[in-house]
Formats: C-alpha cells, structure tokens, sequence
C-alpha cells in the first residue's frame, strides 16, 4: 500500500502518521510519510481504512481496495499552535523491513561531509580503505540506488556518487542479506534517493581542489526539473587527476643457481582527464504506474602516466597512453499492480598504448611498444513482480537474463632485444539466466523473509547451475531491543581482462599476468545484530568465500621475475565481533566508537609451486568526532582516528596501520554554500608496509608515501535542490 500526501498548495507533508484499519476498524498497521509527503504500509488489508493524522492538519480518512492510495490532501486547522522547542536526541537507526534505516541528513548534520560518497563512509560499520567501501561483518557490500544495482565499477560509483550532493539522499538503508528482488546477493547499501517536488527547477554547482603531491581538479553540475506527472534531470562533471605513488622494493630471489639481492625504486606517475553526463526523464501518471530512461556516459580522452624504475637490477621506463568510453541506456516500467520490468545496455570501449624501455645492470637491452584494447556490449531484461497476501504475507518471484559479448587482445612490438611477446585475442559470451522465488511476514513484534534463486552462468565451455539461499528473521521485543538474524550467499567473478593470458609489465622486473580459467568465487555469511536504544549496535558475524580469487606477489621461481597474478584460492574466512557505540558531550561533540575483533584464515594448496594456510586475529579500532565551534557563523570540525593490528593477505604479512583525518566546514548564505577544507591521512601512515617471509620467498614492498591528500570544497545549491537518484551502469569486469 503506498501514497502521498499533500496540502492545499500541492506541497508534500511531512510526519503525518498513516494508521490502517480493516473492515471491523481493528487496527493492521501503522507508517509515516517521508520528506516527500510519501508513505507505504506492509502488510495491508483490502478492504481498509485509512486515518491520516497530523497536529497542524485536520483529521482525514480514506478507504478503498486498491494497492495504491494515491495522493490524499490536508486542510490546515483553523486554530495553530504557538511556537515549541523540543531537544532530544534522534534515533540513529531503525529497523524497516528487516533493513537498518539510517536518515542520512542526521547522520552527517553538522560534518565536514560533501557528497553523497562522503555521507556512505559516516554510516556506522561502513568505512573506506584504498579506495573501496567496507561494512564490518561482511565480506563485501554492494551499493544500489533507489532498490537497484548499480553496473559501475567502484571508481565509477565513486566518483559519481562524489558529485552527488548529500541532500538528494532521503535515508540508507542497510541490509546484510538483501532479498533476490534487487539482483544482489549478500550485504547491500540502498540509497533511496528524493523526489523533486513538483513544479520546481534545482540544482547545485561545485568545484574541488585536491592535492596529493599533484594539484588536482573537479567541477560539475547538476540541474533538475519536475511536474506533477514527469520530471527531467542533467548530471554533468569533469576534472583531471595527476597521481604519483613511489614503491620500494626490496627482493631476495632465490633460483637454483644462487640468491639475487634485488633493490628496485619504482616512481608511477599518471593523469586522467575525465567527464561524465547523466540525463533522465520519467513519467508517472497517478494511479497508472511509472516509466523512465536514462543515458549514462563517461568519457576518458586522455589516461596517461610515465613510470620509471631505477636498481641494481633494470633501468626502465614506461610511458602508457590511452582513452575509453563507456555508454549505458536504461529503461524501466513499473506498472500500477507493482510489476517491475527493466532493459539495460552497455558497451564500453578501450585502447591502450605503452612504450616499455628496459636497460639491464648486465648491458643487455629489450625495447617493445605494446597496444591493447576491449570492447564489450552487454544487455540484460528483468522482470519482478511483488503480492501482498493479507494477514502481513508477501510473495516476491522475478527472472533476469543477461548476455555480454567481450573481445580482448593484446600486440607486441618488439624494437630492440631477445622478447617472447605474448600476444593475445580473445573473443568472450557470456550467459547468465536468473529465477528466484521469496516469501515475507511482518508480524507484531517482527519480520521475517526467505528466498532462494537458481541461476545458470556460461561463459565459453565453462557452464555452472547454482542456488543462492536467503534468509531474515528480525524481533523486537521493544522499541529499544531489536535483534536480527541474516544468512545470504552470493557468487562473485573476476574482470575480464583477468581471465585472459595477457601479460603486463610495470617494469624489467614487475610484471602482471592474466590468468586463463580464473573461476567465480562463492561466498557465504551470516550476522546476528543487536540494537539497543535505537543507536548502540553489536554484531556477531562469520563469512567464508571458497574459491576466492584474489592478485598477490611472486618470485618466480625459473627466472628474475617478480609476478603480479589473480589466482583462486581454496577459502578465505572471517568470524568476530563488532561493536558501535555513539556518544556525545552536551551540544558540541558527536563521537562514534567502532570496535572490531576477527580472526582470518586464508588457505591455497596451489599457489604457484607453493601453498600456504595461514590464520591470525585481527582488531580494528576507529574514532569519529565532529566538534560545533560555532553556531553563528556555522563552522564545524571533524577529526577521525583509525588504527589496524597486524594483518595478513596470502603470503603477505602486513604492519600495522593507522590515520587521523580532519575536516573544516563553513555553512554560509542561509545554508546554500558551503566551503569545506579537508585534510587526510594526516601523518602518512594510513598505508602498511608489506612484506613477504615464506617458504623461500623473501620480498618487501613500500608503498606509503605520498598518502596526504588536501582538499577544498565549495558548492552552491539555489532552488531548494532535492532529486532522487537513479540506478548506474556496471563496469567492473571491464578495463586493464
């Protein structure tokens, strides 16, 4: 049961509470409605009643059969109510349909917080390492927006998401064991996006100023305008990023004719230019369901770098140049009756080029210029379909069919020495069929879902049948109790330009391999959550992934040859705790206290012409705080701390770690701009010295400098911007 409500004047009321009565006006269920005036019920009775009740409106009612409400208007009271201030403290989460809300404003209100990127990585249990986002108790998280997946790859996401301004956001919602419905197996982030209110134009325009050794930049916009029945939307952003990251090596090579001390001091240099546009319409008649489109495109006309390697060992020099291309078309429709149906396409282009100059410590010389390109186009269709059954039942069943076409391939020529080139082109189809089936309850004091999907994958000959189990029992004995139980499993499959025999070299001595035959890797994992008073949350969690497939350092073991390479391992598993605790100090301090204790295990009988199995525990401890100056001007101060024991990847023993970040952010012109200076990884030690002791492979990698980076913000927002977002375009299977 859904609807909206509105005043007079067409404008969405906020915090009405919707009450649901069957046809004997006993009481079924009760919600509110959102910002946007929205509201849903679960589960709902046909006939019903129902009462719409707010203390600045009269009292309204509504009966009917429909699944759709449509939209009720409020008349104003003829008597108001005098001014009122309340303080208390705002729940942090609630538990939704076996999900955890977060309002995501609240969260961040009053952080040196930017975007939408930067809100994700204050929700509590969410953090972001090098780069990726992590959930504690999980083995990964998937973000989708507004209940579907994204097809992005995580730099894409990121830095969509990083032009996406937080007040477009209206909550997170959380979920360790996501229903088959939204085409993502195991922990997922929704991002549920507003809605334009009718009859307005928004936007907001920004710019960015980082830098990480390099000056770098980041400007973009964003423009919206909405009806009562359509809207229509413009994303647009461009910057240049110019990294460097210098690594260390120290590599003792053992080979049969003696141990070689190998000292390699790598300098890596690259400069990206990049846009990226997004357009979007939709048309949703009341009561007559919804249709939308929407083009998303990136364009990198210039990805350059210029890496040099000097030692004891090889002299070299690599200069990579190239573009890409990608660009995705989604349409979907959502009857009245619920019946979601969606078409997606993708093709991606990308080619590349490098000029490797290698000059031995024994005088011999090996010059070769490479080029390597991709194309892949990719469609998928999905049918879902969600029945209310009465008494709080819900049937959920659905198909996906999805076909990609990928070529790769990979040309030497060699200028100068004795070189195998290892030439590659490949060509790629890959099936996948999708069915799924679920059932759910709300109850009382609870929920409780299940569901299971069968899916077939082929790619060349390799073909596998797989069922993917799903389960969520949530009880609330209180208001202040609540306790979750979730189980999920998922499959996850490499890049495709991992599975290819392709061979890449950083320098005379690094080189990336491809792996030919890569398998998926399946993953399975369970939590049992606690909250407590709606905001202290501890955590019980397990997760195992068999056939994990991850990249790692080798010493080859028949020539000088340090080797990068992604191969399956046979189990990588966690099990711990997890504990968040927030706090605060009066009406000038907000902290949150995340602690985490998990023990590792990670096992591989074929690693090369090794294996390994090896354990240990871990502890992870992070800080955040968020310090009012002051009111008048509105100027706020966040400071993060987060620190890391020992760790270990495969052969790798990693150091300890910790950084400290802090933030400044100035709100001025009635909260419209808003000028933020952020500084992170303070001290440079949020990278971890590696190395490697073991079985006769002997290597340490230093890759820690250069990890500060400054940043400035500033962005503008005029007509009162807040939009909804949109599902995005998946491309982390493709690139080199």
């Amino acid at each position: 049961m859904r609807g909206r409500v509105e005043d007079t004047e067409g404008r969405p009321v906020p915090g009405v509470a919707v009450v649901m009565l069957d046809a004997d006006s006993a009481y079924v269920a009760a919600a509110a409605s959102d910002a946007e005036g929205r509201f849903e019920i679960v589960p709902a009775v046909k006939p019903y009643r129902l009462l719409f009740q707010h203390i600045s409106y009269e009292l309204a009612a509504l009966s009917g059969a429909s699944g759709e409400a449509g939209t009720v208007t409020l008349h104003e009271r003829s008597t108001g109510i005098g001014a009122v201030v309340v303080e208390g403290e705002r729940p942090v989460v609630r538990i939704e349909q076996g999900r955890l809300a977060y309002d995501l404003q609240a969260v961040v209100r009053g952080k040196a917080v930017n975007n939408a990127y930067e809100a994700l990585t204050q929700l509590p249990g969410v953090s972001e390492r090098q780069g990726t986002l992590t959930l504690a108790g999980t083995g990964s998280v998937t973000v989708i927006l507004n209940g579907r997946p994204t097809t992005m790859d995580a730099a894409q996401l990121e830095a969509l998401l990083r032009s996406t301004p937080v007040e477009r956001i209206e909550k997170a919602e959380i979920m360790y064991s996501a229903p088959p419905q939204y085409h993502v197996r195991g922990a997922a982030i929704n991002l549920v996006m507003r809605r334009a209110a009718a009859g307005t134009l928004t936007g907001e325009v920004h710019g960015d100023y980082s830098n990480r050794y390099y000056g770098n930049w980041e400007a973009g916009g964003n423009l919206v305008f909405a009806a009562r029945e359509w809207s229509a939307d413009i994303t647009y952003s461009a910057g240049q990023t110019r990294s460097k990251r210098l690594i260390d090596l120290l590599s003792r090579h053992t080979l049969a004719d003696g141990t070689y001390d190998i000292e390699q001091h790598q300098d890596l240099v690259s400069e990206t230019t990049a846009h990226r546009l997004r357009a979007s319409a939709e048309y949703a008649p009341e009561n007559k369901g919804r249709v939308s489109a929407a083009y998303t495109a990136s364009f990198t006309p210039r990805n350059a770098g210029d890496s040099r390697a000097e030692g004891n060992f090889v002299r070299s020099s690599n200069r990579p140049d190239g573009d890409a291309a990608m660009h995705n078309l989604a349409l979907r429709y959502t009857t009245a009756s619920g019946t979601d149906l969606a078409l997606d396409y993708t093709h991606y282009r990308t080619d590349d080029r490098a000029a490797m100059r290698n000059e031995y410590a024994d005088g011999t010389k090996r010059d070769f210029d490479v080029a390597s390109g991709q194309r892949i186009d990719r469609l998928s269709f999905s049918l879902d379909q969600r029945h209310e059954a009465g008494k709080g039942w819900e049937v959920t069943y659905g198909a996906l069919l999805g076909w990609t076409s990928d070529r790769d391939w990979q040309r030497y020529t060699v200028l100068l020495g004795d070189f195998d080139a290892p030439e590659t082109d490949s060509r790629l189809d890959e099936w996948t069929g999708n069915l799924y089936a679920g059932i759910g309850r709300q109850f009382a004091r609870g929920s409780f879902s299940l569901s299971a999907a069968g899916e077939y994958y082929r790619l060349g000959d390799y073909e596998n049948w797989s069922v993917y189990p799903q389960a969520t029992f949530v009880w609330m004995p209180s208001a202040e109790h609540v306790l979750q139980l979730s189980l999920a499993s998922d499959k996850s499959y490499p890049s495709y330009w991992e599975m290819q025999g392709a061979v890449s070299y950083i320098d005379g001595y690094s080189e990336i391999h491809g792996t030919p035959g890569l398998r998926p890797m399946r993953s399975y994992e369970g939590q049992v959550v606690y909250v407590l008073e709606q905001k202290y949350i501890f955590m019980l969690f397990w997760n195992e992934t068999r056939d994990h497939f991850q990249q790692t350092a080798w010493q080859a073991s028949d020539r000088l040859a340090l080797v990068y390479q992604t191969l399956n391992w046979d189990t990588n598993r966690q099990w711990g705790a997890n504990a968040i605790v927030p706090f605060r100090i009066g009406r000038w301090l907000d902290s949150r206290l995340t602690l985490t204790g998990l023990r590792m295990t990670q096992r591989c009988d074929a690693f090369h012409d090794l294996s390994f199995d090896r354990s240990k525990w871990i502890g992870v401890v992070r800080l955040d705080n968020t310090v009012r100056i002051s009111r008048k001007p509105d100027l706020t101060l966040d400071l993060a701390a987060f620190c890391q024991s020992p760790a270990i990847q495969g052969t790798y023993d990693i150091d300890p770690a910790w950084s400290v970040d802090a933030g400044l952010r100035w709100n001025f012109d009635r909260k419209r701009a808003s000028l933020t200076v952020r500084c992170d990884d303070l001290f440079e030690s949020g990278v971890p010295f590696a190395r490697v002791r073991y079985r006769g492979q002997w290597l340490d990698m230093d890759s820690g400098a250069y990890s500060r980076t400054f940043t400035v913000h500033f962005s503008y927002r005029f007509g009162s911007y807040k939009e909804r977002k949109h599902k995005e375009v998946d491309t982390s299977r493709f690139g080199h």
